[in-house]
């Protein structure tokens, strides 16, 4: 838990997204507490909030709440020395009501900002080594009265994104289809997650790499029509996907053996390296460029102040353009209610 005397702002880095979002979730209990009601939550990111912007909403408080939470992502955008001055100036000087969250999935920001925010602000969630796996697993199904033998951690980590979000989504399943005290073994792992597995954001991406275009969208339904994800989270996740790729593309290209770009991106999972192998097969660097553009326009409509029932329009077209354009024509900027309805 944070200590309760919170900062002002906090540099939240590496590519932990569970351990980072269980932090997030820990400061907003505190301010809760602190107030008596929810803080006011917001999240921007770099490509489009310039600093100097993000300053100005800083300054300006609430009407709504007495406290308020803003995440701001990719703080890693941040390489002029126009922004970091701007952000540098009002960290040093900061809005007595807000938390500032610099997030970045690198694992550090400019040598300024982070003089600037301390060392007590700044949090690394650092990847769980492949050492530490069985044993955090234990850990989560004990929590749940339940056991497992080697060959069955062996499956879930085979099974399912080694990150400590997709793992505690799989641990639910699991004390959900098995009654306390079970000892799991290696065909139940695979009976219940290959054959109940509750889709997310990361099978979202798993479809758009084996190009499976229809299923992909009925995998985007079912997200939203179970409210299992926001909106904002299924991007998140596509983002990081997407940025993955990418960076693969770049190492591959550089001469690196693809074996070894994994491990330098620590996909370790023979599930995660077979998605990564087809989303690699399908997108070149300057396609994820092209997608990655393409998300920041969707994520920009997503937050435009359209009626929620239109994020549906809005992540079709965006699947479809990462899809069958690899991320060209998605224009959103002029987009009207009245006028477009893509799969209506």
């Amino acid at each position: 838990m944070p200590n309760p005397a919170l900062l002002s702002t906090y540099i939240l880095a590496g590519p932990e997204i569970g351990r980072r979002e269980l932090f997030v979730r820990e400061i907003a209990e505190v301010l809760a507490a602190k107030e008596g009601q929810a803080a006011e939550y917001s999240r921007f990111y770099a490509q489009d909030m310039p600093a100097e912007r993000l300053v100005g909403f800083l300054r300006n408080a609430s009407l709504f709440s007495p406290r308020r939470l803003i995440e701001y992502r990719d703080a890693e955008a941040l390489t002029t020395k126009q922004d970091q001055e701007a952000l540098v100036a009002y960290i040093k000087r900061p809005a007595e009501d807000a938390v500032l969250l610099l997030v970045t999935e690198a694992y550090g920001l400019a040598k300024g900002l982070e003089e600037a925010v301390g060392s007590r602000g700044k949090k690394i969630f650092w990847e769980l080594r492949d050492s530490e796996k069985p044993a955090w697993l234990r850990d989560r199904l004990a929590r749940d009265r339940l056991s497992a033998d080697d060959e069955a951690l062996e499956t879930v980590l085979e099974l399912v994104e080694n990150e400590t979000a997709a793992l505690e989504s799989a641990c639910t399943v699991l004390a959900a289809c098995f009654p306390a005290q079970h000892r799991l073994s290696s065909e139940d792992i695979e009976s219940a997650l290959s054959h109940s597995r509750q889709e997310d954001a990361f099978s979202l991406f798993d479809r758009i790499a084996h190009g499976d275009f229809d299923s992909a969208l009925s995998v985007l339904d079912a997200l939203l029509s179970d409210r299992q994800s926001e909106p904002s989270q299924i991007m998140a996740a596509l983002i990081w996907s997407f940025r993955t790729v990418e960076r693969l593309n770049r190492s591959i290209d550089q001469g690196l053996p693809i074996e070894d770009a994994f491990r330098t991106e620590k996909i370790s999972s023979k599930t995660g390296q077979r998605k990564f192998r087809a989303a690699l097969s399908r997108y070149k660097g300057e396609d994820c460029a092209r997608i990655l553009q393409a998300a920041s326009e969707t994520e920009a409509a997503l937050r435009s102040g359209f009626p929620a029932s239109f994020a549906r329009n809005f992540l079709q077209l965006f699947i479809r353009s990462a899809m069958t354009l690899k991320g060209s024509g998605l224009i959103l900027s002029g987009w009207k209610e009245e006028e477009y309805y893509p799969f209506d």
